[in-house]
């Protein structure tokens, strides 16, 4: 039987940064994650993350993890010319565009270099005992005094535990990845009728393309691949740097926004996406991975010394970062208005309408 204080349930960046952390402070701590090595989308990280990232001291990992840097982004919204933001104008600088599978890696190992304890597997259940929770394994079960549930948007220790999970309007990812053909290191974003389609360099002379629209629409595109490079080729902008014939596999993923309904409870925390998961329209999901990943895990800490008042604080906190991002994102889907009957964009002014 292993005894830990904290178990992290998911080793993503939210989920390697809490654990670290946790260990630097003493606390006996292990981070559970099935890890797959496969590509993941969600790429870009702002330039706002740098003093976040110097605090916690993982610069040197960022560095080792060969993040291409992000000089600003090209929009196509609102009107079909193009409109340039440059990063030298932010006071943080440039973004990066990140290797995600080197990135979560550096992530995890600069946790395990801490001295946490790693698990290598899926969650099957836990069960709640006096002042601790049992997590059966098949090989040693693992007692805790606390778990932060980092499992990214499936948030399944919350829902294990019967927590429900509050979503907006559907917003389903279809993406893939090329070569890159050119020179310009900025991230581009073009409005259609039907949803919006992104894309940005990445390292390692790769390019990624995802276009973002309701499940319906996704559906058909992952039944008719084919389709899906037809309505590329019928962009303004996208299809001018996205001309490599050698696509990978389409792949889909859920990328609309959501959230816990309470973000912790008796002895447990969620952070990252399984806390608050972000439209990528907000560019908020990385860094949000990181500050949830270094505020909950303050929490906790100060959870097991006796001060419970820390987590009701994260709680809050988690509160006035959803309402900002609502006003955010409302913001920007208002400002496309060429296709304000369409469906994609009637149901995302609907869904991000202020409170």
């Amino acid at each position: 039987m292993n005894t830990l204080d904290v178990l992290v349930v998911g080793a993503g960046p939210a989920g390697a940064i809490a654990a670290r952390l946790l260990a630097q402070a003493g606390y006996r701590t292990g981070l559970m994650d099935d890890i797959r090595q496969t590509e993941k989308v969600g790429e870009s990280l702002a330039g706002a993350a740098r003093p976040l990232l110097r605090d916690l001291g993982l610069l040197e990992w960022m560095d080792d993890s060969g993040a291409k840097p992000c000089m600003g982004n090209l929009s196509a919204w609102g009107s079909e010319e193009l409109v340039a933001t440059d990063f030298i104008r932010d006071p943080h600088g440039m973004g990066w565009h990140l290797n995600r599978v080197c990135f979560d890696t550096g992530l995890r190992e600069a946790a395990l270099a801490e001295g946490v304890q790693w698990y290598a597997s899926k969650l099957q259940a836990v069960i709640a005992e006096t002042e601790q929770w049992r997590i059966p394994l098949s090989m040693q079960d693992i007692k805790t005094r606390w778990i932060i549930d980092a499992s990214g948007r499936r948030s399944v220790c919350a829902k294990r535990l019967g927590c429900k999970r509050l979503k907006d309007a559907p917003l389903i990812a279809v993406y893939a990845w090329g070569e890159n053909n050119d020179q310009d290191e900025r991230t581009l974003i073009e409005a259609v009728p039907y949803g919006w389609w992104y894309t940005a360099p990445l390292p390692e002379g790769r390019r990624v393309v995802s276009l973002h629209v309701e499940a319906k629409e996704a559906a058909s595109f992952m039944r008719h691949p084919g389709l899906w490079h037809e309505y590329m080729a019928g962009t303004h902008h996208i299809r001018q740097l996205c001309s490599t014939q050698h696509w990978s596999s389409l792949r889909a993923a859920e990328a609309g926004s959501s959230r816990l309904a309470q973000a912790a409870g008796n002895r447990w925390l969620a952070i990252g996406d399984a806390a608050l998961a972000f439209d990528p329209l907000s560019s908020q999901g990385m860094f949000n991975a990181l500050y949830t990943g270094l505020r909950g895990a303050q929490a906790v800490a100060n959870a097991l010394e006796g001060n419970i008042g820390m987590v009701e604080q994260y709680c809050a906190r988690l509160e006035q970062i959803h309402l900002a991002y609502q006003q955010h994102v409302h913001y920007y889907y208002q400002a496309e208005q060429r296709w304000a009957q369409a469906s994609f964009w009637r149901s995302r002014l609907l869904a991000h309408s202020p409170q």
